[in-house]
């Protein structure tokens, strides 16, 4: 089948991930809107409220009876916040990051800043044209004090510059805890702005949720005027390289992996666009395609690198659909096993993965193509027969998700007797040898999950395969079988060997597994090395 005719078959099925993704930008934008107005009906009714005297009983609740004295160290303290965070200077320091904005041609950003910066001159026309008087305070004529208490014109002013800083450190790749750590920093701001005018006796209780609800109105409606989308990514590019390598990377990605998308969105976005290429291809898989249109339509789009983030079952579906292309592949371990990436030595960290991925240079290593009763696939890691199939299947992938490797100990702990099975085994074409066994193991790499090194001479580009055979006949066995391993000796039991091509026949139907995943039950099993089929990012081998 024709590169060609293969993309257009799997343009449905990779459509709808696409598809999906326009959905939901579609409704966060609106989203953005519905909110604006929201927050501006919310300050409207609110003001209604407190202009009608129906919010007495709460600044009565929260009136502060003892104002600060002029000349304490708290009023000090306070009047020099209220200071530092005037609404003049605010305005003014709004103003010239928009300018600042417009000469960096984030023309969507400035102009979202200028109406931001507008909400401070609407917000004095208000407060005059509604002339509530402020409280009793010694404090009066601080050089804080600005129109009239409704809404307070300095928590107003906080609200609109911290949450416009707070929207757009979404636009860069942050980890989680330190996304938090910003947003805790505006809100604290927002806090002492409200301790600060409370404390001075200058602003109700009811003044200061007045001008939370106007500062936050004003901010989304001006993101929202000014286009959101447009301003994040204008944002983010900030600072990156004008420059292009005229190259572009294609993500295939498996979500179900993933906690935080938008956090590997953030991380990939700004390590490619740092590296002065081109923006990304984004290719979803789905439950029922793990990744094999997406490698397809990543060829015909003319990738240049081909970064899987996903499992080891992902890594297999996209090596398949590579191989002999000559197109890159490169890792960024997203799975529990990640086996492939910890046998060629791939970070397991995703910024030093992708530092690789963008810097590396490729190496060639084979793939082994692999052919039973129901199907023929290759694999790049390792494919099983018997027990160690059925541990696979055994294995809940919510446990997998808790305790990640652990979770096929225990699965094992379900077989610690296997019943045997009879084989035959032929290599490179030479007779068959018959063999008692509860598994058969095949290695393209040498570590296994958990970091047991089985096959102790296998490499990914030696053009041969290794072929385990086992029969511990107790579950004692397997704790002696797994010390010698581990130890580097061969032990009783067991049978190693090395071939191009392997053929297997068994007496009854037993399960099969291809880098992890269940491929059903067979009696037949070929396997035959295609050397040098995968061109991988991965660090030198020594």
């Amino acid at each position: 089948m024709s590169t060609t005719s293969s993309t257009r078959a799997a343009t449905p099925e990779a459509s709808r991930p696409a598809d999906a993704r326009a959905r939901r930008e579609i409704a966060g934008r609106a989203m953005e809107r519905v909110l604006a107005v929201v927050l501006m009906l919310a300050f409207a009714i609110w003001t209604l409220l407190v202009v009608t005297g129906r919010t007495a009983h709460l600044d009565t609740a929260f009136a502060r009876t003892s104002p600060l004295l002029p000349r304490s160290a708290g009023a000090q303290i306070a009047e020099a916040y209220a200071f530092l965070t005037h609404p003049a200077l605010i305005t003014a320091a709004i103003v010239g990051l928009a300018m600042w904005s417009f000469k960096e041609r984030m023309r969507r950003l400035a102009l979202a800043l200028l109406m931001a910066a507008a909400g401070m001159p609407v917000h004095w026309l208000i407060s005059s044209a509604l002339d509530i008087s402020h409280p009793h305070s010694h404090l009066l004529d601080s050089l804080s004090v600005v129109g009239g208490t409704y809404p307070n014109a300095q928590i107003s002013a906080v609200t609109i510059v911290s949450s416009m800083l707070l929207v757009l450190t979404r636009a860069h790749r942050r980890p989680t805890s330190d996304m938090a750590a910003w947003w805790l920093a505006g809100i604290a701001a927002i806090i002492a702005a409200c301790y600060s005018q409370w404390a001075m006796g200058l602003a109700h209780a009811s003044d200061q949720i007045g001008a939370i609800l106007w500062g936050a109105a004003v901010t989304n409606a001006s993101l929202a005027l000014g286009g959101i989308d447009t301003i994040l990514s204008s944002w983010a590019r900030l600072g990156l390289p004008t420059r292009s390598v005229d190259k572009r990377a294609a993500v295939i990605y498996n979500p179900a992996k993933f906690f935080d998308l938008s956090l590997l969105r953030r991380r990939i976005e700004a390590e490619v666009l740092a590296a002065g290429w081109r923006p990304t291809q984004w290719l979803e898989t789905t439950p029922e395609d793990p990744g094999r249109s997406m490698a397809r339509q990543a060829l015909a789009g003319g990738a240049d690198l081909v970064l899987v983030a996903g499992g080891d079952g992902t890594v297999r579906a996209v090596a398949g659909e590579l191989a002999g292309t000559g197109l890159p592949m490169a890792l960024i371990p997203s799975g529990t096993g990640n086996l492939l990436a910890r046998n060629l030595s791939i970070p397991l960290d995703t910024d030093a993965a992708l530092r690789l991925a963008l810097s590396g240079d490729p190496t060639a290593i084979d793939l082994v193509r692999a052919a039973w009763d129901d199907g023929e696939e290759t694999f790049a890691v390792m494919a099983g027969l018997g027990l160690d199939a059925q541990i696979m299947a055994d294995t809940k992938d919510e446990l997998k998700r808790v305790i990640r490797a652990g979770a096929y100990a225990v699965a094992a702990v379900q077989h610690a007797s296997p019943r045997p099975f009879r084989a035959t085994v032929a290599l490179d074409g030479a007779a068959p040898e018959e063999h008692d066994m509860v598994m058969a193991l095949l290695g393209n790499v040498g570590t296994i999950t958990g970091g047991m090194t089985i096959f102790p001479r296998a490499t990914p580009a030696d053009g041969r395969v290794d072929l385990l055979l086992a029969r511990p006949d107790r579950a004692i066995d397997w704790a002696r079988m797994g010390a010698m391993i581990l130890a580097g000796r061969v032990p009783s039991g067991l049978t190693l060997a090395q071939a191009s091509r392997v053929s297997i026949r068994t007496d009854e139907p037993v399960p099969i597994e291809l880098d992890g995943d269940i491929a059903g039950t067979t009696r037949t099993l070929d396997i035959e090395v295609i050397p040098g089929a995968l061109s991988v990012i991965a660090p030198p081998r020594p």
